[in-house]
């Protein structure tokens, strides 16, 4: 199978999610001469337990978490350079991190807008998104932003937490020892989550990575979407109406 790696964009929920799922691929389309952009939705800021153990502390205050966000985003720039990638190449959204599922119930779509723009503006041969399928909350919110904002792009999903479904494989990526040996270093650059889970983040130094189909056509379920918030708003009115 031909890749279409000109203009690769990957999103990535969290720092690390990059290496791990696509460290291989974004390193073909390095080769190939590819122009590569990373959106990281969330700085990861949001995780407590290396947190606490990296400072001995109990209560994580805001500052911490800032200060936690930044060393993430430095581990991202340090992974995507074992990958051959400039950190030009990355873009930070800095959304609040294990929130992303809670403001798409409450409606708010500015993630989605966010995702929107850069991909109009980048205009990807190949869009690189995690699964619906994915166990983490992060993951599964950011597959619908992002599958609503592709607007029939050439989209692929990745999942790292649990399995996708037999039968939705779009193809799989066989590395090399060397692209393999890369992504680890890749892998590595990412101190702060080795902290207490080093063999389970090492063990994603594979040497396949899987990528499934889009899932869904978002672009109907936004227009049946606007379609029942319609349909309610025009309950609503005339029900008032009829009350006065």
């Amino acid at each position: 199978m031909t890749l279409a790696l000109d203009r690769t964009l990957v999103i990535a929920p969290h720092p690390d999610d990059e290496s791990i799922a696509t460290g291989g691929l974004l390193q073909r389309a390095v080769a190939a001469g590819g122009e590569v952009r990373v959106v990281f939705v969330t700085d990861g800021d949001n995780n407590p337990w290396p947190l606490r153990y990296l400072k001995k502390k109990l209560w994580i205050s805001d500052a911490d978490r800032a200060e936690w966000g930044a060393l993430r985003r430095e581990e991202s720039r340090r992974g995507l350079a074992a990958l051959g990638i400039p950190p030009s190449s990355a873009i930070f959204l800095g959304y609040p991190d294990t929130m992303l599922l809670r403001m798409v119930r409450a409606g708010d779509l500015r993630a989605r807008d966010a995702l929107a723009a850069i991909i109009e503006a980048f205009s990807p041969s190949m869009l690189v998104l995690p699964s619906a399928f994915d166990l983490h909350s992060d993951h599964r919110a950011i597959s619908w932003l992002a599958h609503g904002a592709a607007k029939g792009r050439n989209v692929v999903t990745y999942v790292i937490h649990g399995h996708a479904p037999g039968g939705l494989v779009a193809f799989r990526l066989e590395l090399s020892p060397e692209e393999t040996a890369r992504k680890r270093a890749a892998i590595e650059c990412h101190q702060s989550q080795l902290i207490l889970s080093r063999s389970r983040f090492l063990s994603y130094a594979r040497s396949v990575e899987e990528f499934q189909q889009a899932e869904f056509d978002m672009a109907l379920e936004s227009r049946l979407h606007d379609w029942s918030c319609a349909v309610k708003h025009a309950v609503r009115v005339v029900t008032h109406s009829g009350s006065n």
